[in-house]
């Protein structure tokens, strides 16, 4: 019979091992032990104002069997008018509909822009500039956000992000949030960058540092308040900072939430392959050790330049083994193009990615630009 002190001494030494052998495995086998937060079509849906609105969402993603859950956009200007006072009535609208028809969601609160203007009256400092992407209705329009570390901005975004933690958090429906805290105009990490918006940031301070400390920060309130949803960042370059700025930020939100900290690239194109495009190299990089999916850059119903093919965008995806693809709302909603984008893609995930290129080829269907 064993001493206890061997047994013990054993026991020691299959936990050694057991943690070496972890060690040795591929990060893509760690990860595969942790399902996928989203999978499939996801459709981009702006909340609704009215009852209405809500309605024809319903009933447009009820009639598409091709939709796995919906993106909901809410700015933030629409549900909190005052401090601590929020108004969630559209929010639960939208959320009773969906219910209603059992689909998934993810809550993408858009703060930047769509920033309350009580935070301003409060104190909050403001950053001037101006809409230049020539894709938008109001290029050229002066516009106002929060510098993202003012504490009276970083205040009252904590609060509704906490708001809307105790409302939604516990839904079973609610599986993803996206990680906003320094926006301009969209849930990306785009920030104001003429010549003219990084003197203004020069003038700030170290902007890098501040910024880094600004994701830190709600990479931790996201995850506090949604502790069992995706915790999701959309990729972008950040005024000029290199790439190493969103390894950083994506090191740390790895580091504590391995399972459901996850990245986005919201520029998946079919005019070419997308590889050496800064987002889709930084996707690349982390494949295979942490969860990542597309948002299609423009909408496929119609054929254009800006967007190109659903097949070049389908070998895009599945060259990165990305776990969803995010639509456009009118592709989203239409059940003939995202049944074209669901075949497309599902053939390129059976042949993979060299035999799919390869097919592309054969057809002459592969695009170089």
């Amino acid at each position: 019979m064993r001493s206890p002190a061997i047994s013990i001494h054993s026991r020691l030494g299959l936990i050694v091992l057991f943690s070496l052998v972890l060690g040795l495995l591929p990060s893509s086998a760690l990860r595969a032990a942790s399902p996928p937060p989203r999978t499939g079509l996801w459709g981009m849906q702006k909340l609704p104002e009215d009852e209405r609105g809500v309605a024809q969402m319903a009933a447009e993603a009820k009639a598409n069997p091709n939709l796995s859950g919906l993106c909901l956009h809410i700015e933030w200007k629409m549900i909190q008018k005052q401090a601590g006072q929020a108004d969630f009535t559209v929010v639960d609208r939208a959320v009773k509909a969906l219910h209603g028809i059992g689909m998934k969601y993810q809550i993408c609160l858009k703060p930047g822009a769509n920033t309350p203007e009580f935070v301003y009256a409060q104190g909050a400092k403001g950053f001037q500039s101006r809409v230049t992407n020539p894709y938008r209705a109001n290029v050229g329009q002066a516009i106002q956000i929060p510098v993202p570390w003012d504490p009276i901005y970083e205040e009252n975004f904590s609060w509704i992000i906490r708001e809307l933690g105790k409302r939604y958090s516990s839904d079973p429906l609610c599986v993803s949030v996206v990680l906003t805290c320094a926006n301009f105009l969209s849930a990306e990490m785009h920030l104001p960058k003429s010549p003219e918006d990084r003197s203004r940031w020069q003038s700030l301070g170290s902007y890098e540092t501040n910024l880094l400390a600004v994701y830190k920060k709600y990479t931790d309130e996201w995850a506090t308040a949604f502790p069992r949803q995706e915790i999701s960042l959309h990729l972008s370059k950040v005024i000029d900072l290199p790439a190493s700025f969103n390894d950083a930020v994506i090191d740390y939100g790895l580091s504590k939430y391995p399972n459901r900290f996850s990245i986005q690239n919201c520029q998946l194109t079919g005019r070419k392959e997308d590889t050496g495009m800064f987002t889709y190299d930084i996707v690349q990089r982390y494949r295979g050790k942490m969860h990542h999916g597309f948002q299609s850059l423009a909408g496929l119903s119609h054929p254009n330049e800006r967007m190109g093919s659903i097949e070049m965008a389908a070998l895009n995806l599945v060259h990165a083994d990305g776990e969803y693809w995010e639509l456009w709302h009118g592709d989203g909603f239409s059940v003939s193009t995202s049944a074209a984008i669901l075949k497309a893609w599902d053939d390129a995930k059976k042949l993979g990615y060299e035999a799919y290129r390869q097919k592309l080829i054969s057809d002459g269907k592969y695009r170089q630009r």
